[in-house]
């Protein structure tokens, strides 16, 4: 009897070992399924729209890589992205402003994408936007987008007035807008100049964009002490005073909302604003519309810009699979710009700039060229509270028309000042 029993114990643990190994081997040849990615992203309305439509076109591209994109609100986004990134459980992939990353690349916060990525795909990219992303010559992140401040131009104002040529000197864009105010009583330039619901930046990315056309910058490259106190910056100023209250072709007390309205009714011939503005001029229906880049108004092409940028963030168990699958995406979207160009941003790989559907784009390809010459934020983290003052110093210099050395004089200590504070 008691045979029996071992006969079938040992029978049983047979049975029950085939069944484990059959089991384990059928595990192993089943194929694995794509590896899933996180990402955050900030962009909202149309920006979301067009955003999330590139990810869907990403995961239906293929099936080895899936990206699961989660929307943060924009207010928090920063917020919840250092949390993580400090505690080493962010996405597998971020997006981070330019003008942000000097906020996590000291603490290691991001991944060194150099040994990733090949030379030619980085050949690809334009190098003003890419030098952003590179702290003490390595890489940590990739740029995905340039948003420049761009002109726009009314076409129909320009006609009436008898300006066959687009301006592009401080004289000429004087000179023919004094045409069009006499010819047809609007406005030449809608510059924002005072706060409303926003702050007057474009005085500031203006400015920053002319001393840049100079030679010269905001900050001194290497010391970051401010530098505008000079002929440079005063060449500058004027010329934004002047257009106020010598020739009158701009508008005083005019903020953001009311220089956009001046613009998209008809009553100005020329407007500055960052490129994220052509989708809501482009609807406004009997503007005959124009676009170029900032042109070399003080004599050299240099304009300030944003970029969205893509990165990986370090994580507490980093996984090489999955950051090459995070590069894999990267890359697409990136050479995928075309599509979200469709919101109005220039995109930073050349090859992009050169598809049909990219050229096919109203206005987009007509400020492209941009990208090449696209300011870098200034590697200080006292720049958010130096931009904020500088264009409430700007407001005050233009519309109440400062003396220019004083005001000058007295931003540049403002600027030492809020410095000596970092």
């Amino acid at each position: 009897m008691q045979k029996k029993i071992i006969v079938v114990t040992m029978t049983l643990l047979l049975l029950v070992s085939s069944l484990m190994f059959a089991q384990g081997a059928s595990e192993a040849k089943k194929p694995e399924g794509p590896i899933e990615l996180t990402f955050w992203s900030l962009f909202t309305g149309g920006d979301g729209e067009f955003f999330d439509a590139m990810v869907d076109a990403f995961n239906a591209s293929q099936n080895e890589i899936f990206m699961k994109n989660d929307m943060v609100k924009f207010d928090n986004y920063y917020t919840k992205l250092t949390t993580a990134l400090a505690a080493k459980t962010a996405p597998d992939v971020v997006v981070v402003h330019q003008a942000n990353l000097l906020n996590y690349v000291p603490s290691g916060s991001l991944l060194a994408l150099d040994p990733y990525i090949d030379t030619a795909t980085l050949n690809d990219f334009q190098e003003a936007p890419l030098q952003g992303s590179r702290f003490d010559g390595k890489l940590y992140s990739l740029p995905f987008d340039v948003h420049p401040i761009v002109m726009y131009y009314n076409k129909d104002l320009l006609q009436k007035a008898g300006v066959t040529v687009i301006p592009q000197s401080a004289q000429e864009f004087i000179d023919a807008a004094i045409k069009v105010k006499q010819a047809t009583g609007k406005w030449g330039f809608a510059i924002d100049n005072t706060t409303g619901t926003y702050k007057a930046y474009t005085l500031t990315r203006l400015f920053m964009s002319m001393i840049a056309q100079q030679g010269g910058s905001l900050l001194d490259g290497k010391t970051n002490a401010p530098s505008f106190n000079n002929a440079m910056g005063e060449k500058s100023l004027v010329w934004l005073q002047q257009l106020v209250h010598t020739y009158k072709v701009n508008p005083t007390e005019l903020d953001y909302d009311a220089a956009m309205n001046t613009f998209k009714l008809g009553d100005a011939a020329f407007y500055f604003n960052g490129v994220w503005a052509t989708g809501t001029l482009e609807k406004q229906e009997g503007l005959n519309l124009g676009a170029s880049p900032l042109p070399p108004i003080m004599g050299g092409n240099a304009a300030w810009a944003g970029s969205h940028t893509l990165a990986i963030p370090v994580q507490k168990n980093q996984d090489e699979k999955r950051v090459g699958a995070a590069m894999t995406f990267i890359d697409w979207m990136t050479a995928n710009g075309e599509l979200w160009a469709k919101a109005g941003h220039i995109p930073t790989r050349k090859s992009v700039a050169e598809k049909s559907t990219f050229k096919a784009l109203p206005y987009r390809a007509d400020y492209a060229a941009s990208a090449a010459f696209a300011l870098a934020t200034p590697r200080t983290p006292a720049w958010e509270e130096i931009y904020g003052t500088l264009s409430d110093k700007l407001e005050y210099a233009v519309t109440k028309n400062q003396n220019s050395k004083e005001a000058l004089a007295n931003m540049e200590k403002t600027v030492v000042n809020i410095l000596s504070t970092y």
